[in-house]
């Protein structure tokens, strides 16, 4: 019994002295950083600084020229925030009926575009994720021809012209309908699914529409959200297809009265329209300043930004997710 205590007094001093011991130890093995290796760093710090600075710079003056009077913005540079601040220019950008139809024209674009999109590539890869497909590296063969050969925009005119959608609404929508390189990742993705599900599923006498609404799709939400951001991201943001296909007002996007504005065509409807609602409501309110055609263009591009910048948290969860595992052998 007196050699047990002994040993247990000697193994808590030990225990005791270690302890005391691994401050000096861990301070002893502490990691030296030179003077060169601060002044580096610090060097990069500054410069990302800069450079985060250089890039965010642009969109925060639109912004300020937007919440500033116009008469105040043509008497001088305006640098980091407004001289006189008003939400006046909001207000007559927001009572455009130009711009009011336009961005319905856009979010159905956005939302329509995307529902058929993601269901034409989600068939498509299903199918194409079985190996025992026939023909299967001839369809990946011919879907992957006009990722290397495509048409120019007169050969694409004709095409459109020849299906009738010009001035059409869904020459919005039908001719992005399929992306292969998008296809590939969504495949990719279903390919790394567990086999045993759908086969004890398909034991269970589940046919192929069965297992593919409801297991297919439950498992791949996380790659079909990030698609569907893309598909909308790059329908939002696409003025070319109403440049070349579309000349009816009524279907007008809101970046083609943009790209107008830009180009300094400022005798367009989309101003005059503007221009003619600001003389309105300054009758009515009694004011004589009007918001001039430089800060109509700021607020109207802040509000077509913002939808993107509003809709992007609640995609990135499944944008960082979806991309990360359909891209691991894509």
């Amino acid at each position: 019994m007196a050699n047990a205590s002994t040993n247990t007094r000697t193994n808590a001093s030990a225990n005791a002295s270690a302890v005391d011991t691994m401050p000096a130890v861990r301070k002893r093995h502490k990691i030296r950083v030179s003077t060169g290796e601060r002044v580096f760093d610090t060097l990069n710090i500054l410069f990302m600084l800069v450079l985060i600075a250089i890039t965010i710079y642009p969109f925060w003056y639109i912004i300020v020229m937007s919440l500033n009077e116009g008469n105040d913005a043509m008497a001088g540079p305006i640098w980091f925030w407004p001289r006189k601040f008003t939400l006046i220019n909001y207000e007559y950008a927001l009572n455009n009926p130009y711009l009011i139809q336009s961005f319905l024209v856009t979010v159905a674009r956005a939302v329509l575009g995307a529902l058929l999109s993601i269901s034409v590539l989600l068939l498509a890869a299903y199918a194409l994720s079985k190996r025992y497909l026939k023909f299967r590296k001839t369809y990946i063969f011919l879907f992957m021809i006009p990722l290397f050969i495509g048409g120019n925009v007169v050969t694409n005119y004709l095409v459109i012209a020849k299906f009738g959608l010009l001035n059409n609404f869904l020459v919005y929508i039908l001719p992005g309908a399929f992306s292969f390189f998008f296809m590939i990742i969504i495949r990719t993705f279903i390919e790394q699914l567990p086999e045993g599900m759908e086969e004890s599923a398909m034991i269970d006498g589940a046919g192929y529409l069965r297992v593919f609404y409801h297991i297919i799709i439950p498992l791949a939400k996380p790659i079909l959200a990030a698609m569907a951001f893309f598909v909308m991201v790059s329908a939002w943001l696409d003025f070319s297809s109403n440049l070349f296909y579309i000349t009816k007002k009524s279907l007008y996007v809101m970046q083609y009265w943009l790209y107008l504005v830009t180009l300094g065509q400022s005798n367009t409807d989309f101003m005059d329209a503007m221009k003619v609602g600001a003389a309105i409501q300054n009758a009515a309110q009694g004011v004589s300043a009007q918001p001039t055609p430089q800060v109509l263009k700021m607020s109207t591009l802040v509000i077509v930004t913002l939808p993107l910048l509003f809709i992007y948290p609640f995609f990135q969860r499944f944008f960082i997710k979806g991309m990360l595992v359909g891209a691991i052998k894509a």
